[in-house]
Parts: structure tokens; C-alpha cells; sequence
């Protein structure tokens, strides 16, 4: 799917597809509006509208509010899950989603009976994919999977698959692609030792990548418009709007680096530093992004 879509580096992204079924799982049957700004909506709603016409699903009647429209989006969450979230935290989360949503079905009226066993269908299959997903990643070697991961991703990096994004941006890019990948799975399944040591290396990289990008030292602090400005680049407005959907969860308290370096739209976050070095901006980043999102995301 994601070869196909969209133009430039965006489509080289794995992690779009895994976040996008996520997203529009946690967006069924939620009366609130979850996106924090105009231009990661639209983003969605490019995807959205990809995604249907890939799977030739009626998309203009997923958004209407009518119990036919839950059946129907539920319909299409379970193509999208069987054939384009491959990840267990995919899995993971869209599961949880699930669990809540049959819990409310309990107590409204709202779910017809069809419905409510679609999505209990849907959610006992899922819960079998979970523990099958589990059992086969800890019979593997975590570590060297989470490590390989890593090293590939960066390798991309060094050969210029994320320039189109801000230097901070290119390294958002990275660790949320370890996220969604094999490198999430490693660091959420492994041992504590383990997942302590798969955050130091990752760490290391993306300090040594940050500074190599803007030709300086790892400890060479500069003004935080260096790291995040963005190049001038084709279709440069889509790659800022992808990022703003990438960062959506970010929270301006909790990850104001993250948030800083993700939602252009906003102004700078307070906690994020105004000068910094790779190493205090990199360091930073993966405590956001893959340390305190270790379990949940």
C-alpha cells in the first residue's frame, strides 16, 4: 500500500500504514473530534480516501452517523487489518480499541445486534492474531531484531530517504518508524536489560545522525530554527502535513520536544530547550517517542 501512495519520501514510510488503521479504528464511534489541527485531518482524510478506493469501499458512507455506517466501518477495519496492519502493536492497540467499544455497546442502545456481534468478531479474531503475534516474537531472537531494525532504518536516513524533513524532523521520522516496526516489538516484548540496551543504541545513532546533518559535533549547541527548518523541496506542504499527523499524540507537556518538532502549525512548546545540541535534542526524542511509550503509545 504504501508504495503506492502519495508522492516522494512519504510513501517509503512503513509506519503510515500501521498508524492510519489505528487511527481510524480509534476514530469509529467517537463523538469528539481527535485531531489536534486542520492539517493532520487532512492528512487523514488523503489516506482515508487512498485506502478506500485501494480496497474499493464505499467511502463517502463511512462517515455517517447511523448504525448501517458502524457496520459498515467495521466491516472495512476488519479488510484493513487482515490485510495491511501487519504489526503487533497494530494489533495491540486496534484490539484494545475493540474491548472498549463492546464494552460501551453493553450499555447504549445505539449498536444494532448485527453490529454487536460484527464487533465481537472482529475483536475475538483480533485477540487470537495478539497472542499468535506474541508467541512467534518471543521465540525469536528480540535484540537482534530490534538492533537489524534499527540499523536499517538509519541507513535509509544516512542515504538521504528522510531529507525532504527538517533535520529534528528526519529523526522523528526514524524513531517513529522503529516504533510501529520490529524495533517497537523488540522493545515492548523483550527483557528490561535488554530494552535498556536497544534504547542506548538507538540513542547513540540518532545523536551521531542529528549532528552529522547539520555538520557539527555531537555536543555543538545551536538555535532550535537550525534543527527545524525544513528544506526546500517538492511537494514540501505534504511532507509537513505528514508530520503533523506522525506527531498527532504528541502532547505539548509530556512531549514538548516531540511536539515542538512535529506540529509546525503551533507555536514552539515551553519545555522545548530554544538552544540545543544533537545530543541534548536527539536524547530527548527517544525518551518521547520510544521510552515513555514503551507499553502504550
Amino acid at each position: 500500500m504504501s508504495s503506492l501512495l502519495l508522492a516522494g519520501p512519504v510513501r517509503t514510510l512503513e509506519c503510515i500504514t500501521e498508524k492510519f488503521v489505528v487511527d481510524y479504528a480509534c476514530a469509529i464511534d467517537v463523538a469528539r473530534d481527535p485531531w489536534r489541527s486542520q492539517q493532520g485531518k487532512a492528512f487523514y482524510q488523503r489516506l482515508k480516501e487512498e485506502f478506500a478506493g485501494q480496497n474499493r469501499v464505499n467511502f463517502w458512507g463511512l462517515d455517517s452517523a447511523t448504525p448501517e455506517c458502524m457496520e459498515a466501518s467495521l466491516t472495512w477495519l476488519g479488510q484493513l487489518t487482515g490485510t495491511v496492519a501487519k504489526s503487533y502493536l497494530a494489533a495491540s492497540l486496534i484490539h484494545e480499541r475493540l474491548s472498549q467499544m463492546e464494552t460501551a455497546s453493553a450499555r447504549v442502545a445505539y449498536y444494532s445486534a448485527q453490529g454487536r456481534a460484527q464487533l465481537n468478531q472482529i475483536k475475538n479474531l483480533l485477540e487470537q492474531r495478539v497472542h499468535k503475534l506474541e508467541q512467534q516474537l518471543r521465540s525469536i531472537d528480540l535484540y537482534r531484531q530490534g538492533t537489524v531494525h534499527c540499523e536499517q532504518i538509519f541507513a535509509r536516513w544516512r542515504a538521504g530517504h528522510y531529507f525532504a524533513f527538517s533535520p529534528a524532523g528526519r529523526c522523528y521520522v526514524a524513531l517513529t518508524e522503529l516504533l510501529w516496526g520490529a524495533f517497537g516489538d523488540a522493545l515492548r516484548l523483550c527483557s528490561e536489560d535488554q530494552a535498556a540496551q536497544l534504547l542506548e543504541f538507538v540513542r547513540g545513532l540518532s545523536i551521531n545522525r542529528l549532528a552529522e546533518d547539520v555538520n557539527a559535533s555531537p555536543r555543538t549547541r545551536h538555535y532550535y530554527h537550525e534543527w527545524l527548518t525544513t528544506p526546500s523541496v517538492p511537494d514540501l506542504m505534504e511532507h509537513k502535513d505528514a508530520l503533523v499527523w506522525l506527531g498527532n499524540s504528541s502532547d505539548s507537556d509530556r512531549h514538548p520536544v516531540s511536539y515542538s518538532v512535529t506540529q509546525s502549525w503551533q507555536g514552539i512548546a515551553l519545555g522545548m530547550p530554544r538552544i540545543c545540541s544533537a545530543m541534548r535534542l536527539g536524547s530527548a526524542m527517544v525518551d518521547e517517542v520510544l521510552s515513555q511509550r514503551r507499553l502504550n503509545i
